[in-house]
């Protein structure tokens, strides 16, 4: 695959997720509610989440791991009727459960810090995630193809969220989206390791 998440595999990865994580927390690409920070009053929430204990960085991560695992659980539903490889298929269904619980938790992280469940980086060119070429290719290949192109796709994916779940705990203040990053860094560690092929 080429576009920017063929660059994850480069010396230096991990001051580029900690600068794309900085510049998203105070960029238009992390939306006004991320560059408003800790302000606006907030009630306390059932988790403990709540504007006023999220920084910047957890707000962009949130919303990052959200646009990332929405694109990644799209592609992964195409498996069943685009693939070959059995065993991809059954992977690609666990690891598709997987994402779908993960977008709830962001979710709900998202509401309780009461930021609108949108997507700022819809049509951005963002790593980790396949550009507009990647995806029309993968939504019309079949066969030996799409698992290639698949299993290019997720290496991508499982990788960028398992390091931007660790800059996500070294630079973010809420414990919540922190236990979050950590079970989502974990997940990808495990399904890269499983992976077939």
């Amino acid at each position: 695959m080429t576009g920017p998440a063929a660059r994850l595999g480069r010396p230096g990865t991990a001051l580029v997720l900690a600068a794309t994580l900085s510049a998203l927390a105070v960029s238009g690409c992390a939306g006004p509610e991320a560059r408003a920070g800790t302000s606006g009053a907030a009630a306390a929430t059932a988790t403990g989440t709540g504007p006023e204990t999220l920084n910047p960085t957890d707000l962009a991560w949130l919303q990052l791991q959200l646009a990332m695992d929405e694109q990644a659980l799209h592609i992964l539903e195409l498996a069943p009727g685009s693939g070959a490889d059995p065993e991809l298929k059954q992977w690609a269904a666990k690891v598709a459960k997987a994402h779908r619980a993960d977008l709830a938790a962001l979710r709900e992280l998202l509401t309780a810090a009461r930021v609108p469940d949108t997507n700022p980086h819809e049509g951005h060119d963002m790593p980790g995630m396949v550009n507009a070429t990647e995806l029309h290719a993968l939504e019309a290949a079949e066969g030996q193809e799409f698992d290639r192109l698949l299993r290019s796709a997720l290496r991508d994916h499982l990788t960028h969220a398992e390091r931007m779940s660790g800059e996500q705990r070294k630079a973010g203040s809420d414990p919540e989206v922190k236990q979050c990053a950590a079970s989502i860094g974990r997940s990808a560690s495990d399904h890269l390791r499983r992976m077939p092929g």
